[in-house]
């Protein structure tokens, strides 16, 4: 008589499967190829992803000299230096779990862009696998595991694990979360509301959508609705435990990460906007098929006849839960952060075909599944995009080849384009080295998203004697930059580059690409003779 594999065994298979799926779609996406500028933040993610890498070698180096000085003191000299040599450390703007888990990994594996990537990845084959593991008792193994292999193949989220960005992390502990709670509501378990305060509080600490777990847990319990386990200290433990992890940095930080919003206070402005919006995306980020099979999904599952309706009601309050979160706190229009429900609408769309195919003898099961994957998804994993984000690499290694020591420079493109060559620079040399000057920091003044500016200088001269007074040696000029990004201190440079050239000499240029275009313009690197 034949053994039947072990679940861990086809659990590892189903893991290695989803791995390599995610591997393919980083390296059509370009992703081993480009620098961090897919996103305006990817670069201040690895900054400072690097920053709290290199803050526990000090911890390090602090404790073996025998904690010599004031931990506070000298944490806040080593903070302020780095900060000075790369200015992209979105630490408080952000919360710090992302960065904890970037250090994590990098410190086995090294500092490096292929290991970053790697580590999305990694995190993307957990994702996929979650969704297997929460599927497989309702589905089945096979439709489980190609429903997990769809959900990171679906462009909104296969775009952003090919990019240092902190959404694919935050699903998987939103939806592990949101499991955790499903299975309390089922099993009543102690373990699995202590895994809900867990996994909820490490994903408030990873982004701040984390916060919209707050309002999954009430819905779920509307949506069974079992209000007697308001009685259980259990939940009440897990509330405890959120508070006392996640609390205390959010309350602290709960003004500095104001600074990206649109706008100072949720408005009903914003909301009106942001609620058709969010649930155009989410419609849009499944598909045409998918979104039947969700729809038809939530009918079978939600009305009752599930193994586990505590988990599928978690599930419906996740999604519910994010789209009224997103639509009420004003941190912009942007379909990623609906990235954590989508794990919840793979789930559904399953349930949809799960109800479809136990309807049907075996052999249409099969005709009906390939039909569905063959021509109703795999349509919409094409045209294959590129992150295709390079150019400012290049300068850096060129800089940094020549640059001396005590040597600084000054990047002036947008935040994007500042943010890359900052991190290329970073990556590539003993942190914290060279000194690197954001223009529209130091030549200009504005909010953390781009508002308020204004020019730090009046006159070309005075930009002149700013550049030329000694410290700065190296200037990268992106000329590309246009529209709204193009601002007035950037003119400023390339008038007085142009009106001097005997203080300006041309070192290098190279190519800029951005989402695999490439620009008319290219970038400059120029090496600055002090004005003695």
């Amino acid at each position: 008589m034949q053994k039947k594999a072990q679940p861990w065994v086809i659990s590892l298979i189903v893991f290695v499967l989803v791995f390599d799926v995610a591997y393919f779609w980083q390296w059509k996406f370009d992703a081993y190829k480009s620098e961090f500028g897919g996103h305006p933040d990817e670069a201040a993610h690895v900054v400072t992803g690097l920053f709290i890498h290199d803050a526990i070698i000090e911890v390090g180096h602090y404790a073996a000299s025998g904690f010599h000085g004031s931990p506070i003191r000298v944490g806040k000299e080593f903070a302020d230096r780095y900060y000075t040599h790369y200015p992209k450390i979105g630490l408080g703007v952000w919360p710090p779990f992302f960065y904890l888990v970037q250090s994590a990994w990098t410190f086995p594996f090294g500092v490096s862009r292929s290991s970053l990537l790697f580590l999305l990845c990694t995190l993307a084959g957990i994702l996929a696998w979650l969704v297997y593991r929460f599927l497989r008792d309702e589905v089945g193994v096979v439709v489980a595991a190609v429903a997990g292999a769809v959900l990171i193949s679906l462009p909104l989220v296969r775009s952003y694990y090919g990019m240092v960005m902190a959404e694919t992390l935050s699903a998987v502990l939103m939806f592990g979360a949101t499991m955790a709670f499903g299975n309390f509501l089922d099993r009543q378990k102690r373990s699995d509301a202590i895994w809900f305060g867990i996994l909820a509080s490490l994903a408030i600490l990873t982004k701040g959508t984390g916060l919209a777990l707050a309002l999954t847990a009430p819905l779920a319990l509307v949506f069974t609705p079992r209000f007697a386990l308001l009685k259980r200290p259990a939940l009440w433990g897990a509330v405890l435990i959120v508070s006392v992890v996640a609390g205390p940095w959010t309350w602290a930080t709960r003004n500095l990460g104001k600074g990206g919003w649109l706008q100072p206070n949720p408005s009903w402005s914003f909301t009106a906007q942001a609620i058709p919006y969010y649930a155009q995306k989410f419609a849009l980020s499944l598909g045409v098929v998918l979104m039947a099979l969700f729809a038809l999904g939530v009918i079978a599952r939600l009305g009752g006849g599930s193994k586990h309706p505590g988990r599928w009601a978690a599930a419906g309050a996740l999604i519910l839960a994010v789209l009224i979160f997103q639509s009420i706190t004003p941190v912009g229009l942007e379909a990623r952060h609906l990235i954590p429900i989508l794990p919840a609408g793979l789930m559904f769309a399953a349930a949809g075909f799960d109800f479809i195919a136990k309807r049907l003898g075996a052999c249409w099961r099969v005709a009906i599944f390939a039909t569905l994957i063959l021509g109703g998804t795999v349509w919409k994993f094409f045209p294959i995009t590129s992150k295709g984000a390079f150019g400012f690499g290049p300068l850096a290694q060129i800089m940094l080849a020549d640059a001396k020591p005590d040597d600084e420079a000054l990047v002036s493109s947008d935040a994007t384009g500042e943010g890359m060559f900052i991190a290329e620079v970073a990556l590539h040399e003993k942190r914290p080295g060279h000194i690197i000057q954001r223009a529209s920091k130091s030549l200009a003044s504005s909010t953390w998203s781009g508002s308020g500016y204004s020019p730090a200088f009046d006159k070309d001269d005075d930009v002149f004697k700013f550049l030329t007074s000694g410290k700065i040696r190296f200037l990268i000029l992106d000329d590309s930059v246009s529209g709204e990004h193009r601002h007035e201190h950037h003119e400023q440079l390339k008038r007085v580059t142009a009106a001097h050239p005997d203080f300006f000499f041309p070192l290098a240029q190279a190519d800029l690409s951005r989402g695999g275009e490439l620009r008319s313009e290219r970038a400059k690197l120029y090496m600055i003779r002090p004005n003695n």
